[in-house]
């Protein structure tokens, strides 16, 4: 049936890039896409530029998508002409409300709301804290607090760091992404507890830093002796070699294996008992999630933002408080990690209890909340 376009919210995502094959990307395609389906919503994608003719991730049909660019932009006098793109946009298309997936872009919405009354959502997909290596980071994050009309963050903490740092002039909510993508594990076979895996999924690079996980196999290795074990590191990044390095520092070649990138991960998830995350800093960390809907007990440093609120903490995995000592960090993670290894009773009831908290990241749940905001709007 034929929607009254008339009578309906008119709803413009706003990307760097949406054929990049990103997280920001994925869960940006996923609740644009569940709010097409939503009667009184008509949906646009409108991007930066495209590296690529087809985005990432499937778009609904539904969804209008177009381009300002067809190369990229950095920041500087060459945004002024986008932004007059924008605001065209906008007008031509009757936009009621402007989401900008990544918080950078609002540097070219606010001045377009100012023209044309727009409202605006500014997405954070980071945590307040973490400003990408770039300075300009902050002083949008400052716009973003006096212009916009709601500032979208992916956890209550970082909610709460926006609130305490910034005089919020909007609204703001903490929506967490959905997990849809994922299909929930709910017969999983019985894992064998003899075959003592532990898994670790991401980027190598300074965020993840995989780099810390050879000195806790080793710490694990020299306090368990009698624990017989295997560390699988499944992706590819910039710090190969400095974790090899560490690798032969701690004499855990027989222990921690580099698969590289893995582009089927289901299996690795069949195959571990434990997943480890050893980040020190995340937005939502995904992976965490993926693991729990394969029934995987995590354990994970108490970093900003995210862990704690996946994991609950001596219920279905750890959280490890990440002091400035690595020596005491490592150690603790350690212990954790062997007490699920080596007692099985605890290990089973970890796993049982992995799927009880993942309710709020349905996309029902998301979607419910995302048009709660817009109709406050």
């Amino acid at each position: 049936m034929h929607r009254n376009e008339e009578f309906m919210k008119r709803i413009a995502f706003f990307s760097g890039d949406i054929t990049r094959g990103g997280g920001t990307e994925r869960v940006g395609t996923l609740v644009a896409n569940a709010l097409s389906k939503e009667t009184g919503y008509q949906v646009y994608f409108i991007s930066l530029t495209h590296k690529s003719t087809e985005p990432a991730y499937e778009i609904a049909p539904e969804i209008t998508r177009s381009c300002f660019s067809k190369k990229w932009i950095n920041p500087g006098p060459g945004y002024l002409p986008v932004i007059f793109k924008l605001i065209r946009y906008i007008r031509r298309n009757k936009i009621d409300i402007l989401i900008d997936i990544d918080g950078v872009l609002d540097i070219l919405s606010i001045p377009a709301k100012w023209i044309t009354k727009v409202k605006l959502v500014s997405w954070e997909h980071f945590y307040f804290y973490n400003e990408m290596g770039t300075s300009y980071r902050k002083i949008i994050r400052k716009m973003a607090a006096r212009y916009a009309d709601a500032i979208v963050t992916l956890t209550e903490q970082d909610k709460g760091f926006y609130q305490e740092n910034l005089k919020i002039r909007g609204r703001i909510q903490a929506i967490h992404n959905p997990a849809d993508y994922m299909q929930p594990q709910n017969d999983v076979p019985e894992r064998n507890y003899e075959n003592k895996i532990i898994l670790s999924v991401g980027r190598l690079c300074e965020a993840k830093a995989f780099e810390r996980i050879p000195q806790i196999a080793a710490g694990i290795k020299n306090n368990y002796p009698e624990l017989s074990f295997q560390w699988l590191i499944a992706g590819e990044g910039e710090l190969r070699a400095q974790i090899e390095e560490q690798i032969r520092r701690w004499d855990v070649e027989k222990e921690v294996t580099l698969l590289g990138h893995v582009s089927e991960l289901g299996a690795l998830y069949g195959e571990a008992l434990v997943y480890v995350m050893t980040s020190r800093y995340e937005g939502l960390p995904m992976v965490l999630l993926e693991a729990k809907m394969h029934r995987l007990p995590c354990v994970s440093f108490d970093i900003m933002t995210g862990p704690s609120e996946i994991i609950q903490d001596g219920i279905d995995g750890y959280l490890v408080s990440s002091p400035e000592n690595e020596n005491c960090a490592a150690e603790k993670m350690a212990h954790g990690i062997a007490r699920l290894l080596t007692d099985h009773e605890l290990y089973q009831k970890f796993s049982n209890h992995t799927q009880d908290n993942l309710g709020a990241f349905r996309m029902d749940a998301v979607k419910s909340c995302w048009k709660e905001l817009l109709e406050q709007l």
